[in-house]
Formats: C-alpha cells, structure tokens, sequence
C-alpha cells in the first residue's frame, strides 16, 4: 500500500512562479459540429426516449449509446443513429435489477458494470444481457470517515474517503476545524477485497448550516478517471496529478487557467431579510471545475465560471443529474497533454455537461430552459 502525500507536492509545485497557463493566441482551436449528430430525449417524450436523472452515458465500439436513466433505474440502449433499441436493469431485487443507480462504465470488449449503494456490481454483456453481478465490501466507515465510490473501466473502484462523503451528515459528527478536512483516495479491487492507496488530498470545502455561513464558489476535489491512471487535482491548487493506480506518480500537470477576482456585483447576499446564512466570499474562484481523461494521455480541464450568483453546492459543476445550465455561452476547457503543455481549447454548447471524450466526438447531456434532459453526441474536429 502506497500513499502519496499531496501537500508536499503543492509546495514544490507552487514554488516555480509558472502556472504553465500559456498564451489563448498559441492554443489551437477545436471545434464542434454545429448541431448535435446524435439527439437522445429532450422534447421527445416516446417511451425509450424520455429521460430524467441520467446518471451517466457512453459510446460503444460499434457507435451504440448507452444510458443510465436514474429516473427508472435502466441501463438504455440505442442504435448508431439514436433508435431506441432495448433497456437492461430496473427497479428491484432480482437479478440485473437495481436498488439504486449510482455510476456506471464501459468496460473492455463493449460490456459495462453499474454501481449501486446496495455494494452491488452489476455486469451486462456486449449485447446488453445481464452478465452477472458481485457484492464489493470495502473498508467500511471510520467514525465520520466514508467514501464516495466511481467506478474505473476495469471493473474496480476508485474510492474518495473524507468527511461527510456519501451524504453522512450526522449530528454526531463533530464540525472539522479545517476549511478543507484531508481526503484519502485509493483503488479497491472486489475481486482481491485490496484497497490500495493513491494520494491524499485538501477534501471539498463544505458549508455547515448550523454555524450560519455557506461558502460561496467552494474549493473542491475533483478526479479524471482514464483506464490506467487517474488524474487528481484540488480546484484551488495550480497543479493536477497524474498517477497510476498504484499510487505512484506519473506526471505533475500545471493548471492551464490563471487566478481570477471575485467582482464587487459576484458577492451577493441572501435576499431574505430573516434568512439565517451568511455568504463567505473568497478573493478568487477556483482555477478549475472539472478533469476529464480523454485519449492519447491527455486531461480536458474546465474553467471555473465566473457566475455572478453564488456557487453553494459543488454538485451544480460536477454532478450529471444536479448540474446547473449557465447562460454565459458554455463551458471553457483547455486539453492538457502529458508534457505539461496546453495543445487545445474550445467551448462547450450552453448546457452541456460533458461525460465522455472520444476519437472524434464527445458525449454528454444537456439541460434545455425548461429542464429537460437529453444525451447529445458531437462531432469533434481539430
């Protein structure tokens, strides 16, 4: 077991005076198709296209879709061209049933797994037939400790221990004198019950309700997860990791955003005359809101927006069923290659939520005015 102390590594990091930022004009600029190539729900209200609560998606070999709808508990399948060919899962207790829906992924070969609360791993095959499920028992809760779990393309878990993870907010627990109370990051194999540790990080910085303050555009921990390394990174850090699962680190990544002031119009208050909360105000965003892995050992990073209402919750920017939709022309995200170096940057359609990044597209939902929700595929050119 390995464990990387990441404090040290900010430190050195820090020291240089280069945040590897770069010039926009030196970047190149990638583009999306204009319109979506592939439309999954939205307007369309047919049984098999209605979504709510997606939980995730992803794009086969063969270029079928697959959405987990959290909604109905269903993993749903659709053609090339987005027909609705069949669902998987459900509601229930029986086999390839779910309880709960959490996170899913692809595995090698077209087959996925599906992660439910119920410490269930559910597997179904390249042509969407239930393939078997398996109990994980990880090390279980320390006290206040417990662990947020995302699953890797290889069947095993990445899991996030800290304070008040999986939604334990008891009244036993004691309010952490730390803005930011330390996060351990490990990989646990089901198959061996092994929990290897990566790293330890700065956790997300929370609001306590019972102390009358909530912090506004909170720092966060936030993670990329490729099949054979994780990228790691503290959204108030000038510095991403790049490890293996192992925990030993591969490349120490600057981050390709600046620091940027809060504005005077940015720090607002509650309107509420009774409202019992106050607003803590940071001088600067985070540099960051987002990594996602993409091919070629490359990390998109998504600036923080600059909004002008504040940020309370850290689900609104990283979370596909609690994402917020900004009006401010989309999201902005620069392509980190392995080197260090930023190679690209391009936007984001207003709404979407980026989930997966391909050879050539990307893959994610979308949130129109009236909240509705769709899976969108893009076609990405360079």
């Amino acid at each position: 077991m390995k464990l990387l102390l990441f404090a040290p590594v900010l430190a050195t990091a820090s020291c240089g005076g280069d945040t590897g930022s770069g010039s926009p004009d030196a970047l190149a600029s990638w583009t999306l198709s204009e319109e979506p190539i592939v439309v999954v729900g939205g307007a369309d209200e047919r049984e098999g296209y209605l979504l709510h609560q997606v939980i995730g998606a992803t794009r086969l070999g063969d270029g079928r879709i697959v959405i987990a709808n959290g909604s109905t508990l269903q993993l749903r399948y659709y053609d090339p061209q987005g027909n609705h060919l069949f669902d998987a899962g459900g509601k229930g207790e029986g086999p390839g049933e779910f309880q709960t829906l959490d996170h899913f992924t692809r595995l090698p070969g077209d087959s996925v797994v599906a992660l439910s609360r119920a410490r269930q791993l559910v597997r179904f095959g390249p042509d969407g037939r239930y393939a078997g499920s398996s109990p994980y028992e990880p090390s279980p809760c320390q006290g206040c400790m417990c662990h947020d779990g995302f699953l890797v393309p290889d069947g095993s878990l990445l899991l996030v221990y800290s304070l008040y993870a999986g939604g334990l907010q008891s009244r036993d627990c004691p309010i952490p004198s730390e803005l930011r109370p330390t996060a351990v990051i490990g990989r646990f194999d089901p198959a061996t019950g092994v929990l290897d540790s990566i790293a330890e990080l700065p956790g997300a910085e929370l609001s306590y309700p019972v102390e009358g303050r909530m912090f506004a555009y909170p720092g966060n921990l936030v993670q990329g997860i490729a099949p054979d390394r994780v990228y790691l990174g503290d959204t108030e850090s000038d510095v991403i990791l790049e490890m293996s699962f192992r925990g030993d680190t591969i490349a120490t990544l600057p981050v390709p955003f600046d620091p940027a002031p809060v504005s005077a119009d940015a720090r607002q208050q509650p309107d509420e005359p009774e409202s019992r909360w106050t607003y803590t105000y940071p001088d600067r965003y985070p540099r960051y809101a987002r990594l996602v892995a993409a091919p070629g050992e490359r990390v998109w990073v998504m600036a923080y927006p600059h909004a002008r209402e504040p940020m309370l919750i850290h689900g609104y920017l990283v979370s596909p069923t609690l994402f917020r939709r900004f009006e401010d022309g989309g999201a902005l995200w620069r392509v980190v290659a392995r080197d260090g170096l930023s190679v690209a940057e391009l936007r984001t359609p207003e709404g979407f939520f980026l989930l997966e990044v391909g050879a050539g597209y990307i893959l994610g939902t979308h949130k129109d005015e009236f909240e509705r929700e769709s899976v969108q595929l893009y076609r990405l050119m360079r």
